[in-house]
């Protein structure tokens, strides 16, 4: 009988080491399991907010690209302006050594006193008979001031201010100057 209770005292210590085992596993596995979901579920936010970041940058990347091609197209119009306007710039250069060529050859001409217009469609007679009724308002300018008038009698014809004509006087004198 002794031994029946030997081994029923150690069948039992083991089966509640057993029993106590068990319930160790079990608790530090579903503690485990919580720790996993919130892990998993921390993870996927993380990925979700990749996600959200990776979107938001594409299209920022987009809009920098569009604007990076607009500034290409408008830099290409700037571009296209800047050289029509050297263009012109060398053909009124050009245009305003012939009148100073033509101003030595023919100096008789230019020593004729000029008689002042009375009207303002004397005025147009005038300018469309020496044939510069196109022309831009500062070789109007230039052309009466090379003709002797000063800045009044020129702001005064042009309609324009006294100011508006030195300003103009003056950046083509700065021109002149700058060319030779």
């Amino acid at each position: 009988m002794f031994d029946i209770v030997y081994w029923l005292v150690v069948l039992s210590t083991i089966t509640a080491v057993a029993f106590a085992w068990g319930a160790f596993l079990s608790q530090t596995l579903h503690k485990r399991t919580k720790l996993d979901e919130e892990h998993e579920k921390f993870e996927e936010r993380i990925l979700e907010l990749m996600g959200q970041f990776r979107h938001m940058s594409a299209v920022r990347l987009q809009m920098l690209d569009r604007k990076i091609e607009e500034l290409r197209k408008l830099i290409k119009q700037a571009n296209s302006l800047y050289s029509q306007l050297c263009v012109r710039e060398t053909e009124l250069m050009n245009s305003f050594g012939n009148v100073d060529q033509e101003r030595i050859e023919n100096p008789v001409e230019a020593k004729q006193p000029r008689r002042e217009p009375e009207s303002v469609e004397e005025v147009s007679r005038v300018e469309s008979s020496q044939g510069d009724s196109d022309l831009s308002v500062e070789r109007k300018i230039l052309l009466m001031y090379q003709e002797g008038k000063d800045e009044h009698q020129i702001a005064k014809e042009l309609n324009m201010g006294v100011g508006e004509v030195n300003l103009v006087l003056s950046l083509f004198r700065f021109r002149s100057d700058s060319h030779q």
